[in-house]
């Protein structure tokens, strides 16, 4: 039986709130021994790196795409890229046209593992994908290849929502964030019970992430969009998705006639922009009338926020 005391021991450091601009810096020395174990080539602007991550307890992959003419004379923004829940650290550049987009901006793309269902978060007990990602890798991609501080990210489905919970956890860290058909909200009814089905595990075991929502309801809070949406403020903000998840003018014929994932997105993003509109907080929403929850329309919402992008990285 998992025991209560243990989640809110755990809590503390779930819900803990970065300074405002700035990014992660528990676990310094964790992030300090955090190192490339190996870098392998792909092609002229293409890495993929092996680190070894003390927030993982193991070796994890990342893809890096470089810009032309990338040096070490000079620093470069960066654009982060989250891929979804059931998918890896390959997936955007095996499904969308981001080499193309970028072959002339000056700009790093980095696509991190996120792990299937890993959240975009520290667990209370198990992975750091937070303190992986923002601390780790950020650090190694400032030192290895002059990353500045001009930074943006962006993700599909998990991802949309990793985007917009590392943005709001981490106020003014991201110039830009962009969510395509992401969840925005992880404590709006029956919510839970969805993102549970998500979780690796079985019974308690999908508990180790932030506990059970009635009792660590602090730490689902702090990893709730629509909670931290006053963490938004002064990111530049892009969120998209369909009304209804039914079968829409991009999808093949073979595609499924309803998609309840895009259902429970909108369900989820509708109280999201209410909120930040009601905040004053600036944001460009597309909610197209109808399509599913699959990669021509994270690409082409991708694409719409293009120049909103580009623009706030400077490129």
């Amino acid at each position: 039986m998992w025991q209560r005391r243990e989640f809110m021991r755990a809590a503390v450091v779930s819900t803990g709130v970065a300074a405002a601009g700035g990014l992660l810096t528990e676990n310094a020395s964790a992030a300090a021994r955090a190192r490339v174990v190996s870098e392998k080539k792909l092609d002229a602007r293409t890495r993929d790196l092996t680190i070894y991550s003390p927030a993982m307890g193991r070796n994890m992959k990342v893809r890096v795409l470089l810009p032309r003419g990338w040096s070490r004379r000079r620093t470069w923004p960066v654009l982060w890229l989250l891929h979804g829940g059931t998918s890896d650290y390959t997936a955007w550049s095996r499904n969308s046209p981001i080499k193309q987009m970028t072959a002339h901006r000056k700009v790093i793309v980095v696509m991190p593992e996120g792990g299937p269902g890993g959240g975009y978060t520290n667990w209370l007990v198990g992975p750091q994908w937070e303190t992986f990602h923002l601390v780790e890798l950020r650090v190694i991609l400032e030192q290895r290849y002059k990353a500045n501080k001009r930074r943006a990210v962006a993700g599909l489905s998990a991802g949309g929502y990793g985007a917009l919970i590392y943005a709001a956890r981490h106020p003014r860290a991201f110039k830009f964030a962009a969510c395509f058909s992401g969840y925005g909200s992880t404590l709006q009814p029956g919510a839970p019970e969805v993102l549970l089905t998500g979780i690796p595990g079985s019974g308690a075991e999908k508990f180790l992430m932030w506990g059970q929502p009635q009792v660590n309801k602090a730490t689902w809070q702090a990893h709730d969009p629509l909670y931290r949406a006053a963490g938004l403020r002064g990111t530049g903000l892009y969120i998209s998705c369909a009304r209804n998840g039914v079968k829409g003018p991009l999808d093949p014929k073979t595609a499924q006639a309803v998609d309840p994932a895009e259902a429970f997105v909108y369900y989820t993003t509708k109280p999201l922009i209410a909120k930040l509109r009601k905040l004053g907080i600036p944001v460009t929403t597309h909610i197209y009338a109808r399509g599913t929850h699959s990669w021509v329309y994270f690409v082409h919402e991708f694409k719409r926020s293009w120049p909103l992008i580009t623009k706030a990285l400077n490129i």
